[in-house]
């Protein structure tokens, strides 16, 4: 194994070039995590109907827990990793101290649901049913 590289790396250096570092594993750990995730199967919430002062209507149910799912429990998970680009380096005189600015007017695309969680497990949707982002 050869050492990991730690002084700057050459202007004229391609992304090939560049010497891995240790920590790069953690990043593809963490996308082999994603697309794990992406493909499980995890146990998909019970609509049924539910009967409840004599009124009757349309309800989830959790089939980890058997509670039936409040809206304010039940959260989508998204990949919202935000890459958002510098918009400015800059250093003062000495170069001994800089600041990075980032702007970011942008909203984080949810176009994709990793898992649904109820309370502190993870579940699909319904059979059927769908997202409808507002």
């Amino acid at each position: 194994m050869t050492a990991a590289h730690t002084g700057p790396v050459p202007a004229d250096a391609t992304a090939d070039a560049v010497p891995p570092h240790p920590a790069d594993a953690l990043i593809a750990q963490l996308d082999d995590l994603m697309d794990a995730i992406r493909v499980a199967e995890f146990p998909a919430l019970v609509a049924e109907e539910v009967e409840d002062d004599r009124e009757t209507f349309l309800a989830v149910r959790c089939p980890r827990c058997g509670d039936l799912v409040e809206s304010e429990d039940l959260r989508a998970v998204t990949p919202a990793f935000l890459w958002i680009a510098a918009d400015d380096i800059e250093s003062d005189e000495t170069h001994a101290r800089g600041a990075v600015s980032f702007y970011n007017d942008q909203t984080p695309d949810l176009e994709e649901t990793l898992y649904y969680r109820h309370r502190e497990h993870a579940v699909r949707l319904p059979e059927g049913w769908r997202e409808d982002w507002q």
